[in-house]
């Protein structure tokens, strides 16, 4: 039996620059998941079992996803882990956990990280978006070597194509 929980717009406003993805803001989230736990002392929701979170921003799918919120409310950070799959807008990504930050605007992609736009693909072992900076590195395995594939495209920064249309 699934659960369904509504959360703050917040959540997934920080779950969208995971994408680094800007839009419009929405009123509804949902989250999907076989259960839900959360944590009123610490501040802590986790979502397990086929987790499913969706807005008109953006989706994400996960095997589990936590995330913490500060004394205020807003979202400290968001972990999702298991197969995690991204999409939004012309961008998706796959990779074994993801997490955001949000004191620092840092979305760092672990696990057999792949990040897609359009034909453009970029893969290694962890890639880090730098959301705040318009910037994003990445680092393979051991022993192994980042890819990435760039093919033209029209309107795009020819140095830059994992980054948003502005």
């Amino acid at each position: 039996m699934s659960r369904h929980a509504l959360c703050s717009p917040a959540v997934f406003l920080a779950l969208a620059t995971v994408c680094a993805a800007q839009s419009e803001p929405t009123n509804a989230t949902v989250i999907t998941s076989q259960t839900l736990d959360f944590d009123y002392k610490r501040s802590v929701a986790i979502f397990e079992g086929d987790v499913v979170a969706t807005d008109p921003r953006m989706k994400i799918a996960a095997d589990k996803l936590t995330v913490v919120f500060d004394s205020t409310n807003s979202v400290k950070s968001i972990v999702a882990a298991g197969n995690v799959r991204l999409w939004s807008r012309d961008m998706t990504a796959t990779c074994r956990q993801a997490l955001y930050l949000a004191q620092n605007g840092q979305a760092t992609l672990r696990g057999e990280a792949t990040l897609t736009r359009g034909k453009d693909t970029v893969t290694a072992e962890k890639i880090i978006i730098y959301l705040n900076e318009d910037r994003m590195t990445c680092e393979p395995k051991e022993r192994d070597k980042v890819r990435m594939h760039i093919y033209p495209q029209e309107g795009a920064h020819p140095a830059l194509p994992f980054l948003p249309k502005k």
